[in-house]
């Protein structure tokens, strides 16, 4: 298969971008480090739309054992228009990939006027966001020059982790040596990334013909995975473009399997927890209405692997592995859109953000499938 999109470069790129941000933490994190080192913080808001939001999502189990405060996650107009905070001493990092962001740019501009602290996380240099926050962070991933995210989900996780470890260094809440001991880990989980994308590209030629006639779509998960159920969810809207919804798996239990017939299409993230066997028993009841299931899941108590699941060596960390289980529906929505001509790097209307206002015109840094 030829596989000329820039979303699959761009997947395959995931390792090395992590481990880079990684090495260069202490650079990417100095300005942030330095502007809160002696601000008293007591809870953290990240803020941000699509998948900004589920990078932050994605890194809050981790944030919040580090630093023992709440972290809340939240899309910028519901923080900007219903949202109450009643300690001052809370910070809001607002994040835009592409920088642009409307939306964002008014949930850290309503934190502002509220005497909340504000932080920017973009990789555009020169991010609309960076003139609305006290303080700014680059997400070293290249430019990406494609509608639909890759690098840049987990390369946001990554670079709000190290911020956030970097501060916790710096006021003594973590040692330096317990922060190497997760780091370690999430070297770890970076290290495996390029055995889950040729074990995801393998998946997909094998169950390709089964799914791209699919015209509803569901992706459930649990725990820390449920970010890539609505991540996944996302990157197989933006490129594939048929109905596609995602659920934490309790709430799917709690009616949406009515809903089930003979054409939908479910994914499983069943990665290592309490919830993995309900996840096989439910696969189990599910086969009865519908033919079409994938589990992806590493090897522990499968008993039978179908041709059409994905069984890899995860290395089921409970804070990291999220930046593996995405990579299967990232390699699923880059090469069924190929395989149905679509091509994934390019939106389905270019202009769509200037003609709905949603984002500010970069004078062209985002051209869609040209160098």
């Amino acid at each position: 298969m030829d596989y000329q999109s820039k979303m699959y470069d761009y997947i395959c790129e995931t390792p090395e971008v992590l481990t880079g941000i990684i090495h260069q933490r202490k650079e990417i994190a100095k300005d942030f480090v330095n502007y809160y080192r002696d601000k008293e913080i007591e809870q953290i808001y990240v803020i941000g739309s699509g998948t900004s939001y589920h990078a932050g999502l994605s890194a809050k189990a981790y944030l919040e054992e580090i630093l023992n405060i709440k972290v809340f996650n939240m899309y910028p107009t519901q923080f900007a228009r219903n949202e109450k905070v009643f300690n001052r001493n809370t910070l809001v990092i607002g994040i835009s990939q592409g920088g642009q962001s409307l939306s964002t740019v008014e949930g850290l501009d309503s934190a502002k006027s509220r005497g909340l602290h504000t932080a920017a996380v973009s990789e555009n240099p020169n991010a609309l966001l960076f003139q609305h926050a006290e303080v700014s962070t680059r997400i070293q991933v290249g430019n990406e020059k494609c509608g639909a995210k890759t690098k840049g989900y987990t390369g946001t996780t990554v670079t709000l982790l190290m911020m956030l470890t970097e501060l916790a260094i710096e006021k003594g809440i973590i040692t330096e040596e317990k922060a190497g001991e997760y780091r370690l880990r999430m070297l770890t989980v970076i290290h495996n990334l390029a055995k889950v994308i040729k074990a995801s590209t393998d998946w997909y030629l094998r169950i390709k013909e089964e799914f791209l006639p699919a015209k509803r779509i569901i992706v459930v998960g649990y725990d820390n995975m449920y970010a890539d159920v609505l991540e996944g969810s996302l990157k197989i809207l933006e490129t594939v473009r048929q109905g596609v919804t995602g659920y934490d798996i309790e709430e799917f239990f709690h009616g949406i399997y009515n809903s089930i017939t003979d054409n939908t299409h479910i994914f499983y993230l069943a990665s290592k927890g309490g919830y993995k066997t309900r996840t096989l028993k439910l696969i189990e009841i599910v086969r009865e209405w519908t033919p079409h299931n994938y589990l992806i899941s590493s090897t522990e108590g499968i008993d039978t692997v179908l041709d059409k699941d994905l069984i890899c060596d995860f290395t089921e960390d409970p804070y990291f592995s999220a930046w593996e289980y995405i990579i299967p529906l990232q390699v699923l929505s880059c090469l069924a859109s190929q395989d149905l001509g679509i091509n994934p790097d390019i939106p389905k209307d270019p202009q769509f953000h200037q003609r709905i206002g949603s984002k500010e015109v970069d004078n062209g840094r985002d051209q869609w499938g040209k160098d």
